[in-house]
This record gives C-alpha cells, structure tokens and sequence, in this order.
C-alpha cells in the first residue's frame, strides 16, 4: 500500500530510467503512440494545433507572453522541460532575434536556478532526479572550459549541465559566464530555425537547416578534439610517474 502512495512512484524520470534498455525503449513507444492519438483526437475536436496558432497564442497574451515564455525557463531546470523545444519555440513565437534575447536571459535564469539548486540539494537527490545523466554527472571535470564546450553542443542536455556544476567545485560567476557564452550561439541558432517552421521548404527553412548542421558538426568535432588532447596529456603525465 506505501508503495502505491509513494510520490516516487509518479516520478516521469523513473518511469524512462527504470527496467532494461528494452523496457525503456518500449515505455518510450508507449508515450509516443499516446502523444498520436491525444493530438488526432485534439484535431479532430477542431483544434487547429499548427506553427501559425501557437505564435498567435503566445502574441495574443502581450506583454505576458515573453514573461511567461521566460518564466518556465526558470522553473524548467526543476522540471526537466527540454531546452531545445523552448528555444525553437522562442523564435517561431517572437523572431530569429527577439526570441533569442529573451531565451538567452530565461536560460542564464533558468541556469542559476539548476546550479544552486543541486548544490544545496547534493549529488545523491541530483543523481536520483536525472538519472538518465548521472553518467556524465559522476564522469565529467567540471570547469570553464567544459561547460563552454558542453553549452555549445546543440544536443547536450541544458539541466545536466546545470546540475553538473553545481555538483562540482565551480565558482558560480565563471559557470555562468561560460555557461552564457556557450548557450548563446545554440540558442540563436535555434531560434533562427524556429522562426522559418512558416516557411517550410523555403530557402530560410533550408538555410536553418544547414546552419544547424554545421553547428551541430563543428561542436562535436571540438569536444572530440579536447577530450584527445585531455587523454593525451593524462598519458604523457601517467608516463612520467612510471619512470617511463
């Protein structure tokens, strides 16, 4: 009976982390064909849930809308919502420039309140609330340059380096300089893509495509190239030690 009432039993991250790679797998197909027939159903109940409406939703609010929009940054690190939704979102609903500003302000807000938050909460709650990073988390030297380099990559998870340096001995005012610096690109480059889902197949459309290709390339191939060049240095200083 404990077990049925247990909060923790209701936890989204527990019900993707819990069980084999293959139970995982199939949870997640589970939510996918969920996520289908709720939006045909929502369709079919004459909500036309398309890129024009959510941008006249959200500029229908007024000056609500960009507190709102940047409001759930700050809640997000708490929540687990994707960043990448929220920064494509943010131009589709307010522009390649505006909606960058104001994604840029919402996630060094949201950034703050991921790094203090795991560091007056401790590694064991943070490691059981994102268990889906705790590789990284356990793994990982967290320094400027890291988290410059982590924040740069378009697909890195925002909250696990979030939690990540707050975790580790970090300053806060050098994590969030180069947490700052590392989103920055990622995030205009996001809502650039964001602001052409109007005009899709049109030559912005393609040219956001591509922007985010290379992007996506270029970060890879620099965290690549420093995590050789940190295995390189960690053996010359290993041969040393041994005489060698």
């Amino acid at each position: 009976m404990k077990e049925a009432s247990d909060p923790k039993s209701l936890n989204l991250s527990s019900f993707f982390s819990e069980g084999n790679p293959k139970k995982r797998f199939l949870k997640f197909v589970f939510l996918v064909i969920v996520g289908f027939v709720l939006g045909f159903i929502t369709i079919r109940r004459g909500y036309n849930l398309t890129p024009e409406s959510f941008r006249d939703l959200v500029l229908s609010l007024g000056m609500l809308g960009p507190v709102i929009y940047t409001a759930i940054f700050i809640v997000r690190p708490l929540f687990l919502i994707p960043s990448i939704a929220l920064f494509i979102a943010g131009g589709l609903a307010f522009g390649p420039i505006v909606g960058p500003i104001y994604a840029s302000v919402g996630a060094a807000l949201g950034g703050t309140v991921g790094f203090w938050f795991s560091r007056k909460m401790g590694h064991d709650y943070v490691v059981s609330k994102l268990k889906l990073g705790a590789g990284v988390l356990d793994n990982t030297h967290f320094s400027f340059s890291v988290v410059f380099l982590l924040s740069l990559i378009p697909v890195m998870p925002v909250t696990v380096i979030n939690y990540g340096a707050g975790l580790s001995h970090m300053k806060f005012r050098d994590y969030i300089i180069a947490h700052v610096m590392g989103m920055t690109p990622r995030i205009f480059a996001y809502g650039f893509f964001g602001s052409t889902l109007l005009e899709i197949g049109s030559t912005q459309f393609r040219v956001a495509l591509v922007i985010l290709i290379i992007f996506s390339v270029l970060t890879v191939l620099i965290r690549w190239q420093t995590r050789n060049a940190t295995a390189k240095k960690k053996t010359g200083i290993e041969s040393q030690d041994s005489g060698i």
